[in-house]
């Protein structure tokens, strides 16, 4: 190829330096573009936006169950078929972590105002296939259960 017709070339050296910047800013968007592609499925496939969403959505239902008046019984209808995960109850706090992330210390969680006057049943509830989980209240208790859905066969 005969570059001596390209005109861009053949420029003074003001106008060389100016495509050289052009050249690389051109180089730094793409780079830029491709890591931001990145990192954005990389965030997509994760699930801890999913994890920190039903921590605070169970945090807030369970600050409603103690505000609500006389016997609830509701059943927890999010669909979490996609990731099989664990929430744990503890005093003021739930955490909603995957089984493998069992032995990890730093699992979504959220922060609930307790009554202490009023029993809450602690523990961990694992889903499962073809379950749901139940939140319950009466005068003295709220509890939380994994019950089975008879309506998925």
């Amino acid at each position: 190829m005969d570059f001596s017709r390209i005109k861009i070339f053949k420029c003074k050296k003001g106008m060389s330096d100016e495509l050289f910047f052009t050249i690389f800013e051109v180089i730094l968007v793409a780079i830029i573009t491709v890591a931001l592609y990145n990192f954005i499925t990389d965030v997509s496939e994760k699930t801890i936006f999913e994890k920190n969403y039903l921590a605070r959505d169970m945090a807030l239902l369970i600050n409603t169950l103690y505000a609500a008046p006389g016997e609830v019984s509701y059943a927890y209808n999010e669909d979490t078929t996609k990731f099989k995960l664990i929430y744990k109850f503890s005093p003021n706090k739930i955490e909603v972590y995957e089984k493998e992330e069992a032995l990890q210390q730093n699992h979504p969680f959220y922060l609930f105002a307790e009554n202490k006057n009023m029993e809450f049943g602690y523990g961990e509830i694992e889903y499962r296939e073809k379950t749901i989980t139940m939140f319950s209240k009466n005068d003295e208790s709220i509890g939380v259960a994994s019950v089975r859905d008879t309506t998925l066969s």
